[in-house]
């Protein structure tokens, strides 16, 4: 575990947010400052509903360059016992052109593209797990990368897929870090996977923590 606290103008929201995460405490210290005491892979306590299955703009697992995508992991990986790992390296080695000029893209275009930046990553992850039959869900965040000699955190995206009864995270955008530890911190899910998903953004990234501090280690 990790503890810290981070300043946001809507921390009683991110607080109400966070408490649907177990591993994640968070306590009001000030108008716009919480505690927080993280562990590395928090878990999302509320069952999938229909909503992490369904084909939708975002998620467009109908699309032509969808399937192809799906139908070359199947290639790859479907004669092998199903782990979450195998999405996770797929997706890792599918996006050949990682880069930060794209805004937002729906699983269709990263599939066809085969680019982006972790947005891009936890969409086609997501579209990849509902093709396969299982839950899946985009959540905004912030990730902590703690490494031999430093601690970097910044704005982040992952994939939360439901398997065996529970929420797992699936980050492929950092499944070739060299970080010896992450710590996840959700702010929200991409709960808008319609044409207005823009605005669902809006609303996650209005909680995403405007600064963090006194970090440190907790045994």
């Amino acid at each position: 575990q990790i503890n810290f606290e981070l300043v946001s103008s809507n921390s009683n929201k991110l607080a109400t947010n966070l408490a649907n995460w177990e591993g994640v405490n968070a306590e009001q210290v000030s108008d716009n400052r919480l505690s927080i005491t993280l562990s590395s892979m928090p878990r999302f306590v509320k069952p999938a509903n229909d909503k992490h299955s369904a084909d939708s703009f975002v998620m467009d697992l109908s699309e032509p360059s969808t399937k192809a995508f799906v139908a070359s992991y199947q290639q790859a990986y479907g004669d092998l016992p199903f782990k979450l790992e195998h999405l996770t390296a797929f997706v890792a080695g599918y996006i050949v052109d990682p880069n930060y000029i794209h805004g937002f893209n729906i699983a269709s275009v990263v599939a066809s593209q085969r680019s982006g930046d972790c947005t891009e990553y936890a969409v086609l992850t997501a579209a990849l797990a509902r093709s396969l039959g299982l839950s899946a869900r985009v959540i905004i965040g912030t990730v902590i990368v703690e490494q031999t000699d430093h601690v970097n955190a910044f704005g982040h995206a992952w994939t939360e897929v439901w398997h065996n009864g529970q929420w797992h995270i699936v980050d492929s955008a950092l499944y070739r870090s060299d970080a010896t530890q992450q710590f996840y911190l959700p702010a929200s899910e991409l709960d808008n996977e319609g044409p207005g998903y823009g605005m669902g953004l809006a609303r996650a990234f209005v909680l995403m923590p405007e600064r963090l501090h006194s970090l440190r280690s907790k045994p």
